[in-house]
């Protein structure tokens, strides 16, 4: 962290994130008491008058993270939670893994693809297999969605042509048969599309061939939902359905 005399330094709009940095430090950890009077007078000096009243209010009720909120909208920053949260280091030797597989179809979104990543690693995916011209893993962006989660699920950029006479197959796409019904396998792997475009023709064939398509019961006018939020609603209806049939043993 940062001293205040060093902070001084600065030019005033970092000077201001500096400070709501520790702020969030303060949230979140022990912090030095005496010291955290010396950061918000400086804050306080930085702010527009407007935003003063509310500045004093969060602090005399020690709601740091909602200075570190405030310096942000002053500042005119967008926050997303990977952003402030740090987990450290992860073991994922203890994670309970599954003879479930992924296959991303052209995943171009380094957003969606990190968040399919989370929620595969949440979800027990033993490796995620990624068309060739998708975006990549080691995106800055991949990367902080993902919460380092592409450290910890198996992945590798592959053809569907190459691994699909190895895998029962099936597609997430609309058309399908009810996630709430389908027979998924214990071994087997899923096909996931693109938002724009949805799972290619050559892969949907392959799935239709194998074990055919699962969809989304959905309620809504605009029937469509996030590629990330539908894999994880996926993946949760299949770790289930494995996890089940372990217990039945």
């Amino acid at each position: 962290m940062l001293t205040i005399r060093k902070i001084r330094t600065l030019k005033p709009r970092v000077q201001l994130r500096k400070c709501g940095q520790c702020f969030h430090l303060a949230s979140t950890s022990s912090f030095i008491e005496e010291d955290i009077d010396a950061y918000f007078s400086l804050f306080y000096s930085l702010l527009p008058e407007e935003r003063r009243g509310e500045a004093s209010y969060a602090f005399e009720r020690r709601r740091y993270d909602d200075l570190y909120y405030l310096s942000l909208d002053v500042l005119g920053e967008a926050v997303a939670d990977w952003d402030v949260i740090d987990e450290g280091k992860v073991d994922y030797s203890k994670r309970t893994v599954f003879p479930h597989f992924l296959y991303l179809d052209f995943i171009r979104s380094p957003y969606n693809l990190g968040s399919i990543f989370r929620n595969a690693e949440a979800f027990g995916v033993e490796k995620i297999f990624i068309r060739p011209g998708s975006a990549s893993p080691l995106h800055e962006r991949a990367k902080r969605t993902s919460r380092g989660t592409v450290n910890g699920v198996l992945w590798e950029f592959k053809e569907l042509e190459d691994i699909k006479e190895d895998y029962q197959l099936f597609a997430l796409e609309l058309g399908g048969r009810d996630v709430s019904s389908f027979a998924f396998p214990e071994r087997g792997l899923c096909i996931i599309g693109s938002e724009e475009t949805g799972v290619s023709k050559s892969a949907l064939e392959a799935s239709d061939y194998s074990l055919g398509r699962v969809s989304i019961r959905q309620y809504g006018a605009k029937g469509s939902i996030n590629v990330a939020s539908a894999s994880a609603i996926l993946l949760s209806a299949w770790a289930n359905s494995s996890g089940l049939r372990r217990r039945a043993f």
